[in-house]
């Protein structure tokens, strides 16, 4: 008995093998459309080529810190990898909080010192950011790097505010972070 008449089954070889693939279908058709072997790729990845026939094979999956340097190599994106499609799924932004009168407040309180308070528009801290120099090019320390201040940046894009850190050094210095208006 037919369960699907031909036109019901009509279709491109390729759009059924996408829609039907595994990972590891996935993963050796990527492989082999750049020219790669298992080997090259292993050893580009710094696998053996073992895992890689595993991965292939669905009998085990690359690890995850590894799809970045996978997708790069293979050169098809993480979503096409993992799911056979490129549709990412539609994922709504929080609004966006004015922050041009907001203040990041840094207030640094060494163990039996006077504390060090700090107060910085978001908009200063947020050229810094992009410059990269981090809340060190604007204190002269480096207790938050650049990507920590994109947080903390992006938290107040979301409408956040008041104390986001509390940091309490070996040496007893104590440093908060907040967000005020």
């Amino acid at each position: 008995m037919t369960l699907f008449t031909k036109k019901e089954n009509e279709g491109s070889e390729e759009a059924k093998k996408a829609e039907g693939s595994s990972l590891g279908e996935r993963l050796s058709a990527a492989r082999k459309k750049k020219g790669l072997t298992q080997e090259d790729f292993a050893r580009q990845l710094d696998v053996t080529p073992q895992a890689v026939s595993k991965w292939e094979n669905d009998q085990s999956c690359p690890d995850i810190m590894l799809l970045p340097k996978i997708s790069e190599i293979l050169g098809v994106g993480i979503d096409k990898l993992l799911t056979g499609s490129e549709q990412k799924a539609d994922i709504p932004k929080m609004p966006q909080t004015d922050t041009s009168r907001l203040k990041l407040k840094i207030k640094i309180s060494p163990l039996n010192k006077k504390p060090t308070n700090v107060t910085v528009p978001v908009a200063v801290v947020k050229k810094a950011a992009r410059i990269g120099n981090g809340i060190s090019g604007i204190l002269g320390n480096s207790f938050l790097n650049s990507s920590q201040l994109e947080e903390i940046l992006e938290l107040a894009e979301e409408g956040a505010t008041g104390e986001l850190i509390k940091i309490e050094a070996d040496d007893g210095t104590v440093i908060s972070v907040e967000i005020s208006k």
